[in-house]
C-alpha cells in the first residue's frame, strides 16, 4: 500500500508501532525498516508511558525529503501467521489429573531456586539458567507460579513439546518438534515514584520508587512467528485454566517458526537462483562482447591485407611490360607480396571454420584466436 510520507509520521507519532503496523496490516520491524528509510523520525523507549503522565518529550519535526509517498510492501514484511494446530486434549485433562504434591522435572528445581533466592531491594526474587525457567515474582506467588509451571511441563508431550536446556544461552527453552521457543514467567506490579528534594539545595532531587505486586502471573513465550505470545491471569479466569491454550499455543508458534524459516530459505534459493542467471547473462554479453572484438580485428587485418595487396598490384601496373628492375627493386616487390599474404586472416580462418570451433574456453563462440 501507499501513504503519504506526512500522514505515516503524523501517525506514528499518533498510534503505538505495534498497533499501527496491525492497522495497516505490516509488521511492527517492517513499518519500521520504512519509516527510517524515508527519514521518519520515531517516537523514543517509554515514549507511550511518558505520554499518558503527562511528561513526553516534544515531537521533532519531519526532515524535509524528495520522496512524499511510501510504499509499505506488507507481503515482504509480515510475519506468517500462527497455524492452528489441535492437540490431545485428553493427554492434557489426565496429565492434570496427576498432579500430586510433587513438582515435575523442571518446575521442580525451579521452585528449589526461588525459595532458596534472597528477595532484591524492590522485593523481586529472580532465577533464570539452563536449568530453571526464568522467573520473576514476588516470594507471595513462588509456589504457585511454580504449580502452574508444573501443569504446563507435564501437558506439554501432548503437544509434541518438552523443556530443552540451552546451555550456551544459559535459559530453559520449550522444544517443538526440532523448534526453540523461549519461556518465562512475571508476576504483574505496580510502580510509585516519590521524589524528594534536598532541604538546603533545591536542585538536588533523590527519587526512589516503591513496588507493590498484584498477584497476577503472566507466561510468556518469545520466537519469531506473529501470533499469540503471552497469556495473564484475568477477571474471568487463572493462569492455570489456560494450560491447554498456551500447550496449543506453543506448537502453533513452532510450527509458524518452521514455515517462516521454509519461506525464507525458498527466498533466499530464489536470490540465489536469480544471481546465477544474472552472472550467466553478464558472462554471455562478456563472450558476445569478445565475439565482436575478434571479429572486428579480423576483418580490420582482411581490409589492411586488401589495402596493400591492391596497393602492391597497383605499383606493379605502373611499371612498363620488359622494363628491367634493379634487384633490390625486385627484391622489395616480392617481400612486400609475402607480407601481404601474410596479413589476411582468410586462410586461417577457414582453416578454422572447417575443422570445427571446440574447446571450452572464454573465446567461445569464436574459438581459436586468429588475429591478436
Amino acid at each position: 500500500m501507499q501513504i503519504s510520507r506526512r500522514d505515516l509520521y503524523n501517525r506514528v507519532w499518533s498510534t503505538p508501532m505495534s498497533k499501527l503496523a496491525h492497522e495497516l496490516d505490516i509488521s511492527d520491524v517492517g513499518l519500521a525498516k520504512a519509516c527510517r528509510r524515508h527519514n521518519i523520525p520515531l517516537p523514543p523507549r517509554g515514549y507511550w508511558a511518558k505520554l499518558a503522565a503527562g511528561k513526553a518529550p516534544p515531537k521533532p519535526a519531519l526532515p524535509s525529503s524528495k520522496i512524499d509517498i511510501v510504499e509499505l510492501d506488507a507481503a515482504r514484511h509480515r510475519l506468517a501467521e500462527t497455524p492452528k494446530v489441535e492437540i490431545d486434549r485428553a493427554s492434557i485433562k489426565a496429565a492434570q489429573a496427576a498432579q500430586g504434591e510433587a513438582l515435575a522435572g523442571v518446575a521442580a528445581v525451579t521452585f528449589e531456586r526461588l525459595t532458596n533466592a534472597k528477595p532484591s531491594a524492590d522485593g523481586f526474587v529472580t532465577c533464570g539458567s539452563s536449568r530453571v525457567i526464568a522467573c520473576s515474582l514476588s516470594s507471595a506467588t513462588v509456589e504457585r507460579a511454580c504449580r502452574v509451571l508444573d501443569a504446563i511441563e507435564r501437558a506439554m508431550p501432548a503437544a509434541g513439546a518438552r523443556l530443552a536446556h540451552n546451555q550456551e544461552a544459559k535459559r530453559v527453552e520449550v522444544d517443538v518438534g526440532g523448534e526453540r521457543l523461549g519461556i518465562s514467567l512475571a508476576e504483574d506490579y505496580s510502580r510509585t515514584e516519590t521524589v524528594e528534594v534536598d532541604p538546603k539545595y533545591s536542585w538536588m532531587k533523590s527519587r526512589t520508587f516503591t513496588y507493590r505486586f498484584t498477584g497476577e502471573l503472566r507466561l510468556t513465550i518469545t520466537g519469531d512467528f506473529a501470533g499469540r505470545k503471552s497469556w495473564a491471569d484475568g477477571k474471568r479466569s487463572r493462569l492455570e485454566e489456560k494450560v491447554e491454550s498456551i500447550v496449543a499455543g506453543l506448537a502453533s508458534g513452532a510450527q509458524a517458526i518452521a514455515q517462516l524459516r521454509a519461506e525464507r530459505e525458498e527466498q533466499r534459493r530464489r536470490w540465489a537462483e536469480a544471481a546465477r542467471e544474472a552472472e550467466i547473462a553478464r558472462e554471455r554479453q562478456r563472450r558476445l562482447r569478445n565475439f565482436s572484438d575478434q571479429l572486428h580485428k579480423e576483418a580490420a587485418a582482411w581490409h589492411r591485407y586488401c589495402e596493400v595487396k591492391a596497393y602492391v598490384e597497383h605499383l606493379q601496373s605502373q611499371i612498363n611490360a620488359g622494363e628491367a628492375l634493379p634487384e633490390q627493386s625486385r627484391e622489395w616487390l616480392r617481400l612486400a607480396t609475402h607480407l601481404a599474404r601474410l596479413t589476411d586472416p582468410t586462410k586461417a580462418r577457414l582453416e578454422a571454420l572447417q575443422a570445427g570451433i571446440s574447446g571450452y574456453d572464454y573465446d567461445l563462440p569464436f574459438g581459436r584466436t586468429i588475429v591478436s
